[in-house]
């Protein structure tokens, strides 16, 4: 791998940290934008429902439509549409525009994280390629364990609309780098009928794709409210509500690490099942944890830690059970991802909505229970 190469992986790691960044930042800007107008906190948390309902329909859409159209123009265009959504943002008169731009803006995220994947299979040796793609994925990883909590902590200190000034000179820069090192002239093959008649007819596929789903809904139904319950329920501080979001993200960096390392000795179903099994644990510490931070603590690190490897052992499996389809399963298993982060915020913000909000635990950990029971079917019944 040449020098050019290493610098363009850079620049798509640090892209992907900026998109994950951007899409989580209303979960540690919550009470904030609760307070700066005058909406609840459920309503607050409709800009990740809501963006992620959207980004569930256009990650495969505009992965069809921009087929033909160079990488890095593509790539390039979808974080120059982050800056400018995250300038406009930093200056929204009202929660009713800043939900309006947020919405146009997530365009940007459903195109940058699968087209970076594919455009870095274009020019990188095929030797190199798989690990080139889980390093830029690390991009993610990172703004869990740092981006969200960059922004709790910058937002609780400087303000919601500073935060998104903050957030547009990131995107800039990122913008700057993918443009600089990004090969041009790339162009990758078109997704075939035939690998999306093959996903939609193979039953396996569509129960992992299931699990994905629903595992993503009960993780959802709790974390986009983390910071508003703990500054509600254990009176945390600004700097306390970041420390948590990092706790929660390190953990996630650790286990995927571990999982990467022991998924090809247990296997991706095994994978899964341990991982499911501490969030599962870790969310019901979570909805037990009341006022003590401490307990909060251990709560989000056990969750946390098997987040990450979850996700990446339900695209293995994925990839496995239909190797010719691989294409079409990782734009599905993409578009599920966001539409459980929209179902599950949207089950929280009800339980907070309508006074319920000691149910959200009992939901998230149902949800992750059923997640489990189906993985394990799948695992049984098709031996994935």
């Amino acid at each position: 791998m040449n020098y050019a190469q290493v610098r363009a992986r850079w620049a798509l790691l640090f892209g992907n940290f900026v998109i994950g960044t951007g899409v989580l930042a209303p979960a540690g800007l919550i009470n904030e934008l609760s307070s700066a107008f005058s909406v609840d906190v459920p309503k607050a948390g409709s800009l990740i429902g809501f963006g992620a309902a959207v980004l569930c329909i256009e990650a495969p859409l505009l992965a069809f439509l921009t087929n033909r159209v160079d990488r890095r123009i593509l790539l390039t265009a979808a974080l120059l549409l982050y800056v400018v959504g995250h300038l406009l943002s930093a200056f929204a008169p009202t929660f009713g525009v800043l939900l309006a731009v947020r919405l146009a803006m997530v365009g940007g995220a459903a195109i940058f994280t699968p087209q970076a994947a594919s455009a870095i299979a274009l020019f990188i040796a095929p030797e190199h390629r798989a690990g080139s793609v889980a390093f830029i994925f690390l991009g993610w990883s990172v703004a869990l364990a740092v981006g969200v909590p960059l922004v709790s902590l910058f937002g609780a200190h400087f303000g919601w609309s500073a935060t998104y000034l903050a957030l547009a000179g990131a995107s800039a820069l990122a913008t700057i780098a993918v443009f600089a090192t990004v090969p041009g002239g790339l162009m990758t093959p078109p997704l075939s009928v035939a690998a999306w008649k093959a996903v939609f007819g193979n039953r396996k596929v569509q129960l992992l794709l299931v699990v994905t789903c629903v595992f993503l809904a009960g993780q959802f139904t709790e974390y986009p409210f983390v910071a508003a319950h703990l500054k509600s329920e254990a009176n945390a501080s600004a700097s306390m509500i970041a420390i948590l979001f990092a706790v929660y993200g390190f953990a996630g960096v650790v286990g995927s690490t571990i999982a990467a390392a022991a998924i090809d000795r247990l296997g991706g179903p095994r994978t899964t099942r341990v991982s499911l099994v501490f969030v599962m644990v870790g969310l019901l510490i979570w909805s037990l944890s009341g006022a003590s931070v401490l307990l909060a603590g251990v709560a989000l690190a056990i969750w946390g830690s098997g987040s990450g490897p979850a996700i990446a052992a339900q695209q293995a499996r994925l990839i496995a059970a239909d190797p010719t389809a691989a294409s079409a399963t990782v734009a599905l298993n993409t578009s599920l991802l966001y539409a459980g982060q929209a179902i599950g915020t949207a089950l929280g913000g009800w339980t907070l909505a309508t006074g319920h909000s000691n149910w959200s635990g009992v939901l998230a950990v149902t949800l992750i229970a059923v997640a489990l029971f189906a993985s394990v079917i799948s695992e049984r019944r098709f031996s994935a």
